[in-house]
């Protein structure tokens, strides 16, 4: 089973949402880090009560914004360790 099948079908549009507005939110300066994942999964529940309804909404949401803080950890890793890889060759 695929992660991606526990997020329903309409909810998938709505991860890569939140990750863009994860993006931007990281680009202001007044924005602490560490209140955008806290952001990120209100909007999500938001969205999944609004787009599947209650109480399956919430479930989606978090799972969404979960998702989306993963993928950017995912890639800032990766970057690191890339960049790691380059400074010791």
């Amino acid at each position: 089973m695929e992660f991606s099948e526990f997020i329903a079908q309409n909810m998938h549009v709505v991860a890569a949402a939140l990750y863009v507005l994860g993006l931007f939110l990281k680009s202001v300066p007044k924005i602490p880090d560490w209140t955008i994942p806290f952001a990120l999964t209100v909007l999500g529940a938001v969205f999944g009560v609004y787009l599947v309804g209650f109480p399956d909404g919430l479930l989606q949401g978090v799972l969404c914004a979960g998702a989306a803080v993963l993928v950017n950890q995912l890639a800032k890793q990766a970057g690191k360790a890339v960049e790691t890889k380059q400074v010791q060759d």
